[in-house]
């Protein structure tokens, strides 16, 4: 949309980052879209969550840049190259299939999902190591792990993490995909301290029940517990960042806790858009934020339109943005 006389948009200040230069003058944050549904289909999820970084791009660079944020403080770094993965798992659905072909897809949509791990991790240490906090917007939550071991690769130690999600993801070291993003990231040494804001009772497993109660490096705050005591999502949300501590982190922002939002996993109950919003704003305030990952989002996966999933995630976005910056 061209911009009205006397309005100036985000994309009228951001820079485009160009590969082997330093960052503009002002700059603090960079998107990157990771446009791959690899890892949701890894984890027998439903596809989709590819066209997130295309859904959203548009809508936040239509803001407003002003007083609120200064669209110089954005850098847009791309996407994660994965042509080559999307052509090599194209038309591989491990959820069709017999026995046999079955553990065979899911060998190869894992094998691609480990391989995708390592670009993920490549381009965020890259964007850490200049001096910016990567804004990672799209594909399945199996991303978290590249993110995780890009920061602290850079950083020299490993991350704290919150997630906002219904889903804790901390399924068996079986193969990557998107429900164990964090259990191969603290069994590497990636993760250091980690826990989860909205986590479905009704959906976690006994072995991730008994996970959370004996590893003392991982707390949950529970949707249903949440709704049980009336805690507000913003106070559960510095909770969960007061047991992470202090020191360098990451915070995952999973679409599937925005109740009705079209994601792999979609809830029919869960937060508002309001509440998912605040949560973002206050982690991204009281944590020593290194990466934002705003993940499984689906736009094709729901009743709502795909412009108003990808205003969502712009609003996120510019959010933690605006946190980050005035830092």
């Amino acid at each position: 949309m061209a911009a009205r006389e006397g309005e100036t948009r985000i994309g009228q200040r951001a820079a485009a980052l160009v590969p082997g230069a330093p960052p503009p003058k002002g700059a603090r944050v960079a998107l990157v879209g990771v446009p791959e549904d690899i890892g949701v289909r890894a984890n027998l999820g439903r596809p989709g969550t590819r066209r997130m970084w295309r859904a959203f791009l548009p809508r936040f660079l239509n803001m407003q840049s002003n007083a609120f944020l200064d669209g110089a403080a954005v850098v847009v770094a791309g996407t994660v190259d994965v042509r080559d993965l999307r052509r090599a798992t194209r038309g591989i659905d491990p959820s069709g299939l017999g026995p046999r072909s079955r553990t065979d897809a899911l060998d190869a949509l894992r094998r691609a999902t480990a391989e995708l791990d390592g670009r993920v991790a490549s381009t965020v240490e890259s964007l850490r190591r200049a001096g910016l906090v990567p804004v990672v917007v799209g594909g399945g939550h199996n991303n978290s792990y590249g993110i995780l071991a890009g920061c602290a690769a850079a950083a020299g130690c490993a991350m704290r993490c919150v997630n906002v999600d219904l889903h804790a993801d901390l399924r068996p070291r079986e193969g990557r995909h998107s429900g164990n993003g964090f259990t191969y990231a603290l069994a590497d040494g990636h993760l250091g301290r980690y826990a989860v804001v909205g986590m479905s009772e009704a959906y976690a497993t006994e072995a991730i029940v008994d996970t959370v109660r004996e590893d003392e490096r991982i707390a949950a705050w529970t949707f249903e517990s949440m709704l049980r005591a009336g805690t507000p999502p913003r106070q559960a949300a510095l909770a969960a960042a007061a047991h992470v501590g202090r020191g360098p982190a990451t915070i995952e922002l999973d679409l599937d806790a925005v109740a009705g939002a079209p994601a792999s996993a979609a809830a029919a109950s869960g937060f508002t858009g309001a509440e998912f919003r605040s949560m973002a704003t206050a982690l991204a305030s009281a944590l020593d934020v290194h990466a934002v990952h705003l993940a499984e989002g689906a736009p094709a996966l729901g009743p709502w339109p795909a412009e108003m999933l990808g205003k969502l995630c712009a609003e996120v976005v510019r959010d933690v943005t605006a946190a980050i910056v005035s830092r």
